[in-house]
């Protein structure tokens, strides 16, 4: 099946965000292990360490970092997906799709870190991406 240029460039930086989405649900569950904490009874068949009533900055942070990928991932693949049905040219879905995907790695990697300015930055430059494509999904309907 042969598809176009612009939709290759949203599969790509789809799958790609897809399988981050996967890498920090497994990066939660080793900081969590390594922590030797858990909060659900079940988890202490796998964490070998003390139940607490809260779970520690660390895993705090990383699940933080997962919930805000992933509300962002869900408008990224709707819109974009728009955006390709709608006729996106091959250079717009590169652009905003992996510049996308960029600012997304970026924003977990600095929300890990804790650093600011770059989370906000990454985060609105990423989200500017899904607006840009939003604006051409409307444009061609109306």
């Amino acid at each position: 099946m042969e598809s176009s240029p612009a939709f290759q460039a949203y599969a790509l930086s789809s799958a790609l965000v897809a399988l981050q989405l996967i890498l920090i649900a497994f990066w939660t569950g080793a900081v969590r292990t390594k922590s030797k904490q858990y909060v659900l009874a079940e988890d202490r068949v796998v964490i070998k360490g003390d139940r607490v009533e809260a779970e520690g900055e660390a895993v705090r942070r990383v699940k933080a970092a997962h919930q805000n990928a992933l509300e962002n991932a869900v408008p990224f693949f709707i819109v974009g997906a728009l955006y390709i049905a709608t006729g996106g040219t091959k250079l717009g879905a590169q652009a905003y799709c992996f510049t996308f995907l960029a600012m997304r790695i970026i924003h977990t990697l600095v929300y890990l870190a804790g650093l600011q300015p770059w989370r906000t930055i990454s985060f609105g430059v990423g989200a500017l991406c899904v607006v840009g494509m939003g604006v051409h999904v409307i444009r061609a309907v109306l």
